[in-house]
């Protein structure tokens, strides 16, 4: 099977299901299965998800809000947006929900779809945009085969940046600066947690590289007065080791003969 990848756009996922006609089916819980990437695409936010599960506990699950699953052809069916309804539709112990139903050729298409389908009601917080950004950069291991780099099968020319920026409705640069704070642990972690925001983010690891390159550019040097003191450490040790050697050649002791040549010794090392 040919290689894909996530460089497909939304749009075009949307227009390669066109041909659908959605309708609700009601799908017990147990015939829906959850899956990665899709599980882990969006934050299930407490707040959210809080009210869902009160209204649904009130009126039940309300079909006019589907939830939207791939069927595969073997029957089954991988949740691909609508995990906090599901969600709470468990908790409540439903047995039931309504979904729709859609086709896709590839993982990667299911991905942007999803993906479009969740950017257009939601604000997603710098978090949720640097883990898109990490998810749609790299090969996905789909159900059917692995997927090529980005940028692989495109037929046009184009910067992988603004390849992945089109799959999630942001600027090429807001990407680039994404990427940049991705190759950082630290930073990467700084904006996952919220303490950071993207540009924040790699506003610091442009610096601390340009620190980094500053101090191996330049070597260090010693000042003029340093290396006129260590010269003249070094000829006064060698003046010491003259006279320890002519002590040691002349005096009667054996005792102090053997203390200057061991003292000869120490110095002759340090002088290396």
């Amino acid at each position: 099977m040919a290689k894909l990848t996530m460089t497909i756009r939304p749009e075009k996922a949307a227009v390669n299901n066109s041909g659908e006609k959605s309708v609700g089916v009601d799908l017990y819980l147990d015939q829906i299965s959850k899956a990665e990437p899709f599980a882990s695409l969006f934050t299930i936010k407490a707040e959210v998800f809080e009210a869902i599960k009160a209204d649904m506990a009130v009126n039940a699950f309300d079909p006019s809000k589907p939830v939207n699953v791939w069927r595969n052809p073997d029957g089954s069916h991988v949740l691909i947006d609508g995990y906090t309804s599901v969600r709470a539709a468990a908790e409540l112990s439903l047995l039931r929900v309504t979904a729709y139903e859609k086709t896709f050729a590839s993982e990667a298409e299911a991905l942007a779809y999803a993906i479009h389908t969740q950017r257009d009601r939601r604000n997603l917080s710098d978090a949720e945009l640097l883990r898109l950004i990490e998810l749609v950069d790299q090969p996905q291991n789909g159900f059917h085969s692995p997927l090529a780099p980005i940028g692989a099968t495109e037929g046009r020319h184009q910067k992988t940046a603004e390849i992945t920026a089109d799959a999630i409705g942001i600027s090429a640069r807001k990407v680039e600066r994404a990427r940049a704070v991705l190759a950082d642990p630290e930073e990467a972690a700084a904006v996952l947690s919220g303490a950071k925001t993207i540009h924040q983010a790699a506003h610091d690891v442009k610096a601390r590289r340009a620190t980094k390159s500053s101090t191996k550019s330049k070597p260090q040097r010693r000042s003029k007065a340093t290396t006129m003191s260590d010269e003249e450490a070094l000829a006064e040790g060698r003046r010491i080791l003259i006279l320890l050697n002519t002590l040691s050649a002349s005096d009667p002791s054996a005792t102090r003969r053997n203390a200057y040549k061991s003292a000869a010794t120490m110095i002759r090392k340090a002088l290396k």
